[in-house]
């Protein structure tokens, strides 16, 4: 008899990265404001760029934030003069959920087992659910430091300045300066600084306005004159933690590629199939620590077309046309609830969670400046006649309001979605790294002789039956896409990441053509590790009618050589720190 069943889970790695306690500084966009006794604290780096033919970047950078809003500062190294521009939040959650990696592992029942004992089948993991982050332009200050642009974008005020060697020592300068009219950057010393200065970038500096609260923290999209993507990762020393995580999207005419960072194939045999969330992102922090914290994975290289429909969609689309051509004289209530309906009720992700998009309480404030904050609230949670007990509040104009949406919360999702559209290719990398590692800043290009890269990762599993034992407690192994073969009882995963087993598969620096060079290989490293494990899990006949393994059980042999070796829970490759145990690079 032969049954199947699918188990498909969904890695939602920026998730499992939880925020660290509040002692620990970190930064707005690549370094902020380090002192005072609250300090803003910083998950993960989530980054989309885009690299256009005329030769400019495109990057919409996001960033986590806790601390008091008069301490938030984002310090940028750019070249020239960017465009400077608002984005969502929500657009990241959509992006990041439609391209994480999936784990699907399909399991297949081999011969007869024992009356299956259905009072536990509730703990059965052969079945589970999908489970799956005011200054004047022009005049010099300082002796050499010059705004050349200044302004707002939604909640922000920024400014970018250009700073003169012939002055001095530039970077003290700079810093100086900044200090001066209020730009949080303690924390960010002159040797910092002084190599993009000396690269002739300028320095783009932003806060929040005085009216905000940290609670209006939401990305930026920046766009200027580069040859190529690059994060500033040296800044994010200053306040990183500990193997944060680094999340990016690139955008081109091919798949793009870490040009002077390694590129890392992930042993497969270390992840948790029947929960790849528990240790998806302890695997990705092995695997960096095997390239000294300098190596990204592809998690996903696709054409854009796969995300037409992701962020923007043309319901999105159709929805804003009916609310914004609408003649809502008399109905100003009913109006602002349908917006809080559609834009902040009505909204989901993949998973069905809620999702708000940002920018709903910027456009209150624009069309309602005289809002207080417990109105605001009130609006978020019961709606407009609620905070407003059936009256229009005064000095209300449906023509602003309405533009105050399209500005703050629909044209950023919307111009989200257009930059995907613009491209043919998407590719999603992903690392972590500690601050002692953040050496090197990672520069990206295309390299169109690449294949593609799925996030769905596809697996079967066979449970080998036998007529004394019960299915959950028959040996079973599972066949991975690299080839290799895990063999293990149960429901618990018996590889997990150590010291011991290689957490790649193969290390490559790979450039803008070619296959790449493999500059280390440990794909019969990690055969011969998982055939010692093997030999620790007895065959279909070698467990006896309670469970218990049978005197002088051994491997049953049934994985081949094209297949790799078979693999179990070996003692001395189990984990000895526990599932959740992260082990920290030294």
């Amino acid at each position: 008899m032969i049954r199947t069943a699918t188990l498909c889970a969904s890695v939602a790695a920026f998730a499992t990265i939880a925020l660290t306690s509040p002692d620990v500084s970190a930064c707005g966009g690549f370094f902020c404001d380090g002192s005072g006794p609250t300090q803003v604290n910083q998950a993960a780096e989530r980054i989309v760029f885009a690299e256009h033919p005329d030769g400019r970047v495109t990057s919409v950078i996001q960033i986590l934030y806790e601390g008091p809003a008069d301490r938030f500062g984002w310090l940028l190294p750019v070249p020239g003069i960017p465009e400077i521009g608002l984005s969502s939040d929500a657009a990241f959650t959509l992006l990041q959920n439609a391209t994480n990696p999936r784990y699907v592992m399909t399991t297949t029942v081999e011969g007869e087992c024992r009356e299956q004992d259905f009072r536990n089948s509730s703990q059965n993991g052969d079945f589970a659910s999908d489970f799956d982050n005011n200054v004047n332009e022009g005049a010099p200050t300082n002796g050499g430091v010059t705004v050349v642009d200044s302004g707002s974008a939604g909640p922000y005020d920024y400014v970018v300045i250009q700073v003169d060697g012939a002055a001095g020592d530039k970077a003290t300068l700079a810093l100086e300066w900044l200090e001066t009219n209020n730009y949080e950057v303690t924390d960010v010393g002159p040797d910092l600084l002084e190599p993009y200065l000396d690269e002739n970038y300028n320095l783009l500096a932003i806060r929040l306005q005085k009216s905000q609260d940290a609670g209006a923290v939401r990305p930026i999209r920046l766009t200027y004159d580069d040859d190529h993507p690059m994060i500033p990762i040296k800044l994010t020393a200053v306040a990183a933690v500990e193997d944060m995580g680094v999340m990016t999207w690139l955008l081109g005419s091919a798949r793009a590629v870490p040009v002077n960072y390694k590129a890392l194939e992930l042993n497969d045999a270390l992840i948790n199939w029947f929960n790849p969330a528990s240790n998806y992102n302890d695997v990705i922090t092995a695997a960096a620590n095997e390239a000294s914290g300098q190596g990204f994975v592809t998690e996903y290289a696709q054409a854009t077309s796969t995300l037409g429909d992701v962020i923007y969609t043309q319901f999105d689309a159709d929805t804003w046309a009916n609310i914004s051509s609408q003649d809502w004289t008399g109905s100003e209530l009913e109006l602002i609830d349908r917006v809080i309906q559609d834009y902040a009720w009505n909204r989901f992700d993949n998973f069905g969670t809620p999702q708000p998009w940002d920018g709903l309480a910027d456009a209150f404030d624009a069309a309602m400046p005289q809002l207080t904050s417990e109105q605001r609230a009130d609006l978020l949670s019961c709606g407009a006649n609620c905070a407003f007990e059936g009256n229009v509040p005064a000095g209300f104009d449906i023509e602003t309001f309405i533009t105050a949406v399209e500005d703050f919360v629909v044209a950023p999702m919307r111009e989200t979605q257009e930059l995907f559209d613009d491209f043919p290719y998407v590719t999603r990398l992903y690392t972590t790294m500690s601050a002692h590692e953040m050496t090197l800043d990672p520069s990206f290009d295309f390299n169109p002789d690449l294949a593609d890269v799925d996030n769905v990762h596809n697996a079967d599993r066979i449970i080998e039956c036998h007529p004394d034992v019960f299915q959950q407690d028959a040996p079973w192994r599972a066949e991975l896409p690299s080839g290799l073969v895990v063999r293990g009882t149960g429901f618990g995963w018996p590889i997990q990441p150590d010291e011991m087993m290689p957490a790649t598969l193969t290390v490559s620096e790979v450039g803008t053509s070619g296959q790449g060079t493999v500059v280390r290989d440990n794909v019969e490293t990690v055969r011969q590790q998982l055939e010692l494990a093997n030999a620790q899990v007895p065959g279909p006949g070698e467990i006896g009618p309670i469970g218990e393994k049978r005197v002088g059980g051994g491997s049953s042999g049934c994985a081949t050589a094209a297949a790799g070796q078979p693999a179990g829970p070996g003692g001395a490759i189990l984990l000895l720190l526990g599932l959740l145990g992260l082990r920290r690079r030294r």
